[in-house]
C-alpha cells in the first residue's frame, strides 16, 4: 500500500514545513494542505514552504476551490509552486466546503467545477482559454499540473473518474469506500476509461496509540467533518445511488449523521474538542477514522485494501505529536502492509 498525509489545520507555516520534510524521508507519496482562509494559514504558503524543504514528495491542496480565489490567480499561483518544487505540484481541488461557505457562498454546481478543470490546464499549459466569457491566457506558463478531484456525492465521483487525474475519496470504511470506487469508476468507464487510469485516494484521520479510547477523542471531530459532509451530499438525498449506500450502513449511523447535520458549526470545523462531535457514536466515527495500537490499524486498513484501495491519504488534523505519529505509522504499520 501506498500512503500520504494531510496536514495544515493545527500547525505553524514552518512546522508543516518541517513535517513535510520528515513525510518526504520517510517515503510518504504526498503531502496535502487544507485551504480555508479563515481557519489555518494559507495553503499556498504552506505549499511554498514544503516545496522549498523537500526534493521527492508530491505536494498539493486537499482541497481548494475556484471561487475563493479568481481561476486565473489560482492556476498562476500553483503553476508557480510547480515550478518552484520542480514538477511535484497536484492542484487539489473540489466544488467548496468551509472556504466557500465562510464567504456566505455556496458550493457551485460540479458543472462550474468541469468548466475550471479545462480552463486550469489550457492556461498552465500556456493555451489560448477563456473563463467566463473573458480571453486570457498565461504568458509563461507551460505546465502539465495533475488534478486530482475531492469528492462526496455520486456526480462528483462520476465527475472525477470522467475528467480527474486522480480523486480524494472521503471514507475509511469498506461501505463507502466500496460505494465511492464504484461511481469513480463509472464516470471513468463513461469516458473510455478505468479506474485503474485513475490515482485513486482513500482519505481519512489516522492515530497510531495504544490507547483506543484515547485515540478516538482526538479524532472525533475530523469524523465529524467527514460525516456531515457525505450527509449533505447524498445521505440526506432520496436517489437510487443515495438509498444504495444507506442499505450498506447502519440505521444507528444514518440517524447519528442526521443529528449531527442540525448543530455542524463552521468555526468548529475540525477543532479537537469541537461541541458538534461530542454525541457522535463510536461506529459513525469508525466510517471516517483508523485508530488504535498498530494491529488494530493493520486489520483496518487491510479491510480496506480487500475492497480495492490500495492507497491512503492520513489526515492529521486532529493528532497532537503528528511528527512522532507519521513515524510509528511507517515502522509498526506500513511496513507490516508492504
Amino acid at each position: 500500500m501506498k500512503f500520504g498525509i494531510g496536514i495544515g489545520r493545527t500547525l505553524t507555516a514552518r512546522e508543516s514545513a518541517k513535517l513535510a520534510r520528515q513525510a518526504d524521508e520517510l517515503g510518504y507519496e504526498h503531502c496535502t494542505f487544507i485551504d480555508s482562509q479563515n481557519l489555518c494559514r494559507d495553503s499556498t504558503a504552506m505549499m511554498a514552504l514544503a516545496a522549498a524543504a523537500t526534493t521527492r514528495i508530491r505536494i498539493g491542496q486537499a482541497v481548494t476551490n475556484p471561487y475563493t480565489r479568481h481561476a486565473s490567480v489560482l492556476a498562476n499561483v500553483i503553476a508557480t509552486l510547480d515550478e518552484i518544487s520542480e514538477g511535484r505540484i497536484f492542484l487539489g481541488i473540489g466544488a467548496g466546503g468551509s472556504a466557500v461557505a465562510m464567504v456566505g457562498k455556496k458550493p457551485r454546481p460540479l458543472t462550474e467545477l468541469a468548466e475550471y478543470v479545462q480552463f486550469f490546464r489550457d492556461f498552465t499549459g500556456g493555451k489560448e482559454t477563456e473563463w467566463q466569457g473573458l480571453p486570457m491566457r498565461s504568458e509563461w506558463a507551460e505546465r502539465e499540473i495533475p488534478v486530482l478531484i475531492g469528492t462526496h456525492g455520486a456526480k462528483s465521483c462520476r465527475l472525477a473518474g470522467r475528467i480527474a487525474d486522480g480523486v480524494f475519496l472521503p471514507g475509511l470504511s469498506p461501505e463507502i469506500t466500496t460505494w465511492k470506487r464504484a461511481r469513480v469508476a463509472e464516470g471513468a468507464r463513461s469516458a473510455g476509461r478505468e479506474l485503474a487510469d485513475l490515482d485513486v485516494w482513500s482519505r481519512g484521520t489516522v492515530f497510531v496509540h495504544d490507547d483506543v479510547d484515547e485515540a478516538r477523542e482526538y479524532l472525533r471531530s475530523y469524523a465529524a467533518t467527514s460525516a456531515y459532509f457525505l450527509w449533505r451530499s447524498v445521505l440526506s438525498r432520496t436517489t437510487p445511488e443515495s438509498e444504495e449506500l444507506a442499505a450498506m450502513l447502519p440505521d444507528a449511523v444514518l440517524s447519528d449523521m442526521a443529528a449531527l447535520a442540525e448543530r455542524y458549526d463552521w468555526y468548529q470545523h475540525e477543532v479537537v474538542g469541537a461541541p458538534h462531535a461530542a454525541e457522535l457514536s463510536d461506529r459513525l466515527i469508525d466510517c471516517f477514522a483508523i485508530y488504535g495500537p498498530p494491529s488494530r490499524c493493520v486489520d483496518r486498513l487491510q479491510e480496506l485494501r480487500e475492497t480495492g484501495a490500495d492507497q491512503v491519504s492520513l489526515v492529521l488534523y486532529g493528532v497532537p505529536d503528528q511528527t512522532a505519529m507519521i513515524s510509528r505509522f511507517v515502522e509498526d504499520v506500513a511496513a507490516r502492509l508492504g
